[in-house]
């Protein structure tokens, strides 16, 4: 393992180590690409890249990608279109590729996933069992439904989550369950306020992320910090856009508003709960 940072090995020999560790065949086009890659980091450079299937992309930057967080001690944030990309490196790519480097970097790379707040099971909003709009609660927690047992099943859940992350819930449960126990950031009270901040779902991962190489996260995450006044990825110089033909629609999405009569009515009823009865029937 180098003492520090100025024996990192080249983003070749990395790579060779990478394919090897996983049992793969090095590919001229993956080469080339990481070699690309690194390059682009290192003369801080934006670089589009459109490789076939079969190229190994994700080896092909998240190798030069490990090394300049290993040599900078900065993260470099990975953002995908989809939940499954995500899963995939997350899931199987990063952890393989760690043990593969290991040996030739200062310490083993550490990563982390980051997803928007509604993600992530909300410990004030089940401690208080704060009530959804009346027309979202269609059922009673207890009623033996379909949606009820969702319900128990995320609760049985919540009592042993180490994350809170909703992907965990194998198999899935629907929006109308989680929403049960969840919170979008305009709803959330903020750490500071929240009498459950200090042991906060979303603010660990986010916690978890600054401490890593390499943050995964969403085009729509990346778009809201890049767009608001305030930080939501942890400091970074490098990104990597992979699926990167989906960006548009998923940054517009993020800063388009939709006005409907059920958006306005929700919004009505839950002011409604703010005023006087005599107000709120008005």
């Amino acid at each position: 393992m180098p003492k520090d940072r100025s024996e990192l090995p080249p983003v070749e020999e990395l790579l060779t180590a990478a394919v090897t560790g996983l049992g793969g065949v090095e590919r001229p086009g993956q080469v080339k690409m990481a070699q690309a890659v690194g390059d682009a980091i290192e003369s801080e450079e934006h670089l589009a890249v459109q490789a076939g299937t079969g190229t190994g992309k994700s080896l092909a930057y998240l190798v030069p990608a490990i090394r300049h967080a290993a040599e900078s001690g900065d993260a470099v944030v990975v953002s995908t279109a989809t939940i499954a990309l995500q899963r995939q490196l997350v899931d199987r790519d990063l952890p393989r590729l760690a043990d593969a480097l290991e040996s030739l970097l200062p310490h083993r790379p550490e990563f982390a996933i980051l997803k928007g707040r509604r993600n992530y099971l909300c410990r004030h909003k089940m401690a208080a069992g704060m009530p959804e709009d009346e027309d979202d609660q269609l059922f009673d927690p207890r009623e033996v439904s379909a949606t009820g047992r969702m319900v128990q099943r995320i609760q049985d859940w919540a009592n042993e989550t180490e994350t809170g992350d909703r992907d965990e819930i194998v198999p899935g449960v629907s929006d109308q369950a989680w929403r049960q126990f969840s919170v979008t950031a305009r709803e959330c009270l903020g750490a500071q306020r929240c009498p459950s901040g200090a042991d906060c779902f979303a603010e660990l991962a986010r916690e978890r992320a600054g401490e890593a190489d390499v943050v995964v996260t969403n085009h729509a995450l990346l778009a809201i910090d890049a767009m608001e006044d305030f930080a939501v990825l942890p400091e970074h110089d490098v990104v990597v856009v992979d699926e990167a033909h989906e960006l548009v629609d998923r940054v517009t999405s993020v800063v388009t508003g939709e006005l409907s009569e059920s958006t306005v009515g929700l919004a009505v009823r839950r002011a409604g709960r703010l005023v006087e009865q005599g107000v709120a029937d008005r």
